[in-house]
């Protein structure tokens, strides 16, 4: 999936939508889920790669309509860069609404800004994906501006989520 921004593009592997849509709260008592996506940075571009993530953990709080990603996530991530050769750096979050169609919290919302505030990366914006049941949607933080907005709204039969 490619999504442009006008001044950048940012690609979401297929790969990486594939665990996020397999974490849908579809069950009554399923609970919510989330982690950390991971990418790159196009040399010579404006453009983002989300090529990787962190899945739920046991540390992490979940409940039918909380998530709470743990501080282990971190200790993931560096790992992942390490292994990358410094290439692979925190981009934003996903977690799961128990809706069809979600949208954020005023707990979500409040949590991505402190998020574009205190992260240490890169990267001038951030990506913030909630998937729901039949759908998910992605909004960008923008760092220096101090500004969210939705970027995409899609069901899921567009993409192949074919393990």
């Amino acid at each position: 999936m490619i999504i442009d921004i006008g001044n950048k593009k940012i690609k979401i592997n297929n790969d990486t939508l594939i665990p996020i849509y397999d974490y849908r709260q579809i069950r009554p008592n399923d609970c919510e889920a989330g982690g950390m996506l991971i990418g790159s940075i196009i040399r010579n571009s404006n453009d983002i790669v989300i090529e990787d993530l962190t899945l739920p953990i046991k540390e992490d709080i979940r409940s039918r309509v909380k998530y709470v990603r743990s501080e282990k996530h971190n200790e993931l991530l560096e790992q992942k860069w390490i292994e990358s050769q410094y290439t692979k750096m925190y981009f934003g979050e996903w977690h799961t609404h128990p809706q069809n169609n979600p949208f954020p919290s005023s707990q979500d919302i409040i949590n991505w800004m402190n998020l574009m505030k205190k992260s240490k990366t890169e990267a001038e914006i951030l990506v913030f994906l909630i998937a729901g049941n039949s759908s998910f949607k992605v909004w960008i933080g923008d760092r220096k501006r101090k500004t969210i907005h939705q970027i995409y709204g899609g069901d899921y039969s567009e993409f192949k989520m074919v393990r």
